[in-house]
């Protein structure tokens, strides 16, 4: 597990009680952390998003074992 993907497990886990808007944007944040670390290593932007994507989803689908749950929190991501 990267260093990147180990702080984001550590946000999930700081706080058993966040709701589906707040998981979504610690997820949403993580993405772009991770967008940015993969340009800053020599990425093209469709690379960096896909990779941040990846990274994230990988994360946050181990620590989400509810699939309804994890659904609800990747579409408010998606409307923020």
């Amino acid at each position: 597990m990267t260093q990147l993907q180990e702080n984001f497990l550590n946000e999930l886990k700081s706080n058993p009680k966040f709701t589906t808007a707040e998981y979504a944007v610690i997820y949403n944040k993580h993405i772009q952390i991770a967008i940015q670390d993969e340009e800053k290593n020599g990425a093209d932007e469709h690379r960096a998003k896909a990779m941040g994507n990846y990274y994230t989803v990988a994360v946050l689908s181990n620590f989400i074992a509810n699939e309804n749950k994890l659904s609800r929190i990747i579409a408010a991501k998606e409307r923020l």
